[in-house]
């Protein structure tokens, strides 16, 4: 079963770093949106049910998934995991929607990232072995969809923060300073953003979902390359 997925962190990748591996252990998840045949679309604000979730299915789809979000999810997996460790009676179990025959998640985040790897379909990565160079998916999207993204990564990192900040603490102080009205405005702008985040990350799973079911059904996608021109390349994607 497959399943397509993308997530968003609390902070950009600092690219300037010459350490990027560093760089990419410094990422926290801020949203992951995942969606498969059997729960459709869900939401996750903790890498270690994003995680859980992924090991379920054999095979993850996604753009730029081997570098980036795969990275994400495993280094964060552990963290999560202690931050609220599973009680003692429940270690054993599995967790909601994870098969009892799928493989236990590994001890460490770089085991962890290399069996989600071994398991990921990365568009990005197999379009560049095709052309020489990597698409952006907005391009992608654009060419094969005629639609694209709805946001940016700096975007969705800006929606984060002013969602974190309105909820957790604007809305407290208002509370406190007996501005209630205030408090229930703040809340309200809060959840606004959280959802603007919450649908620019399941966007771009489901762009990702709709260029590999085109590729499948019509064995080539289409791009926008830098000068304005919209090509094909073929594809045996199955």
């Amino acid at each position: 079963m497959d399943i397509y997925y993308d997530v968003e962190t609390k902070e950009l990748l600092d690219l300037t770093r010459q350490d990027q591996q560093a760089a990419l252990r410094a990422l926290h998840l801020a949203v992951g949106v995942t969606w498969c045949e059997c729960h459709k679309e869900q939401i996750f604000y903790r890498a270690d049910s994003l995680g859980d979730a992924l090991l379920a299915h054999e095979r993850l789809i996604g753009f730029s998934i081997k570098p980036f979000d795969n990275a994400v999810v495993a280094h964060n997996y552990f963290a999560a995991r202690a931050a609220m460790p599973i009680p003692e009676n429940e270690t054993r179990r599995a967790p909601p929607f994870v098969k009892r025959e799928m493989t236990p998640a590994p001890e460490t985040p770089e085991d962890f990232k290399r069996l989600l790897d071994g398991r990921s379909l990365d568009l990005q990565l197999d379009l560049e072995t095709r052309l020489g160079y990597r698409l952006a998916l907005n391009a992608l999207a654009q060419g094969t969809l005629r639609r694209g993204k709805q946001g940016t990564p700096a975007l969705a990192v800006i929606w984060y923060r002013l969602a974190a900040q309105l909820k957790q603490r604007y809305v407290y102080a208002l509370r406190e300073a007996n501005d209630h009205e205030g408090a229930d405005r703040a809340q309200e702008l809060g959840a606004y953003y959280q959802k603007r985040l919450e649908q620019y990350c399941g966007t771009d799973t489901q762009l990702t979902r709709q260029i590999f079911e085109y590729g499948v059904k019509h064995r080539r996608v289409f791009f926008w390359d830098v000068e304005g021109e919209r090509r094909s390349v073929k594809v045996d994607w199955r």
